[in-house]
């Protein structure tokens, strides 16, 4: 039962400055101060987020309402409610996909795998995971990136790789140390300390855990202190240092039922009735046993619950009391066999989407030379994935946008225009037949990828550049104050061009004719303006060339 990670309060504080009013930077400073009362004070995070969701909807604030629906899906997730979290994490995704925000999208997919994990679903959990670890990675998001790595580790040590799980930690740690989150570099290691416990190295889980502890308390982070010591007093339990185990382990029962974390509460009080049961006080334990199966039962919390079953049957037969301790003896090994038989189960399908993922990795090694690691492995399947989607918008030639990628940036441009105005520049080099026959075809690729260079180094960052074909190029200019502004581009480039290009040992001097069509009032759509940029470009063509003209120019 190790420490999933949910939070993210850098993520919120970065989007402060972003804010487009008054009253969405209140939103979000008032979400920034929430998120880390999510593992601190979860009573006070549900009321103030609802708070700040109802508003948000009010105000008709997307962002800020998927933010507040996300952080009350995490109070509900840390207070076993899973269903209901399940539930807003969905509504904070379609939040997230609503306004486009990758980092909420990325966050909410990572609840929902959180909530897959409570199903023991491995295979989904881990496609949620990757799935959010690719939205973190697209987005920039180093916060969002370590929490999934993080709950990766997770669910390698549920399938019983403890050692790769504290590899994969530790990589997360690392991760949020970079991206400046205390709350996720928290979580990894909370969930290193825990690693350690699995793999029985139990002095090194408490030489950890004692490290960290103070930092996590200034921090507020009060459920992660809860996990940290629970595993700290089954730490202690297992090396024989009983009296240290009660008192940790009764001292952190009080504080994670005080900020309402029923799993660790329900995990402390098995822990107190093994301690008493290892001490031989049997009339201790039986209460506080009975106490963690009954909210086992009630919040299915099977891995206590078959432990709970197997302790009450040592107290019952301890007692002579021979008829309830095989009652319990039996409830244990049913629902063991239980747990056994899903366990096969899920990770069979989970080996089935690892064998999946395995194949993926392979095709990607055989271009990109990746490790067999599974962050490698990651980072593998991204890349390849870009490099498939760039080479489906670029021209291969130039590096450039293509025709498609120009047309869908074209229209998506004329539809958010507004009140301003764009522009369409068509270019077309002069006389690249005589060029290429003359030099040769990689001569003519060569100019073609300069030409290239310069156009795109000619023009703002926002503006985009495109090669349709051939020696034809196309120049998208959003945002523009006024249409000559269009005219004095298309001159800049020109300008560019004039320079004499080096091609092998030979310098070469090549001219270009560029039309120009500028919305609104060369026309609306994307087909009207190249259809009429094209005119005006044919026109110079036949004024003799090496010029710029707008359709605009023609009195017709």
């Amino acid at each position: 039962m190790q420490e999933l990670c949910d939070g993210s309060s850098p993520s919120l504080l970065d989007m402060v400055s972003a804010s487009p009013s008054p009253r969405a930077s209140a939103f979000q400073v008032r979400l920034a101060e929430i998120d880390p009362l999510v593992v601190s004070d979860a009573p006070l995070a549900a009321q103030l987020a609802a708070e700040v969701a109802q508003e948000a909807r009010g105000a008709g604030d997307s962002w800020a309402e998927g933010q507040a629906l996300c952080l009350q899906a995490g109070v509900l997730y840390f207070q076993a409610n899973h269903e209901a979290a399940e539930a807003t994490y969905w509504s904070a995704h379609r939040l997230a996909q609503r306004t486009g925000d990758r980092k909420l999208e990325a966050r909410a997919v990572n609840g929902l795998g959180l909530v897959a994990h409570q199903r023991a679903d491995y295979a989904g959990e881990l496609e949620l995971y990757l799935q959010s670890l690719h939205l973190a990675q697209a987005a920039d998001d180093e916060v969002g990136q370590g929490r999934a790595l993080s709950n990766i580790g997770v669910l390698r040590a549920k399938l019983g790789d403890h050692a790769e799980a504290l590899r994969v930690h530790q990589e997360a740690a690392e991760v949020a140390e970079r991206g400046g989150d205390p709350t996720s570099l928290s979580s990894a290691r909370v969930n290193i300390v825990v690693d350690y416990h699995m793999l029985g190295n139990h002095t090194t889980a408490l030489a950890v855990a004692e490290h960290h502890l103070p930092e996590i308390r200034r921090a507020g982070l009060r459920q992660h202190e809860v996990v940290l010591r629970s595993f700290c007093a089954r730490s202690l339990l297992e090396l024989e240092r009983t009296e240290e185990a009660l008192m940790l382990a009764g001292e952190t029962l009080t504080l994670a039922e005080e900020i309402g974390e029923r799993n660790y509460a329900c995990s402390l009080l098995l822990t107190l009735g093994r301690v008493h049961l290892r001490q031989g006080h049997g009339t201790l334990a039986l209460p506080l046993v009975q106490r963690a199966l009954a909210l086992a039962t009630e919040f299915h919390i099977k891995t206590v619950e078959v432990e709970a079953h197997a302790a009450l049957a040592d107290l019952y037969e301890a007692q002579g009391e021979g008829m309830l301790a095989l009652q319990h003896l039996r409830a244990h090994h049913e629902l063991e066999r239980l747990i056994h038989t899903e366990n096969v189960d899920r990770k069979t399908r989970m080996l089935t989407a690892q064998f999946q993922m395995e194949t993926l990795k392979r095709e990607a090694e055989m271009q990109r030379l990746r490790s067999e690691r599974l962050s490698q492995d990651n980072s593998a399947l991204r890349q390849d994935r870009e490099l498939l989607a760039h080479r489906a918008a670029h021209d291969t030639l130039t590096g450039l946008a293509n025709r498609a990628h120009f047309q869908a940036e074209a229209e998506q441009a004329l539809r958010e225009r507004g009140d301003g105005q764009v522009a369409v520049l068509f270019i077309d080099l002069d006389r690249f037949k005589v060029i290429n026959d003359t030099l040769g075809h990689d001569a003519g690729d060569e100019l073609l990828r300069q030409m290239a260079s310069r156009l795109k180094t000619s023009v703002r960052r926002d503006d985009l550049v495109a090669r349709l074909g051939g020696d034809e190029f196309t120049v998208l200019l959003r945002h523009l104050r006024s249409a000559p502004d269009a005219g004095r581009v298309g001159r800049k480039l020109l300008e560019a061009l004039a320079v004499p290009f080096t091609l092998g040992n030979r310098e070469v001097e090549v001219t270009a004719s560029i039309g120009i069509a500028v919305a609104p009032g060369d026309g609306e759509s994307l087909e009207t303006l190249q259809q009429r940029a094209d005119e005006a470009m044919y026109r110079v063509k036949h004024g003799g060339k090496n010029g710029v003209g707008a359709f605009s120019d023609d009195p017709s």
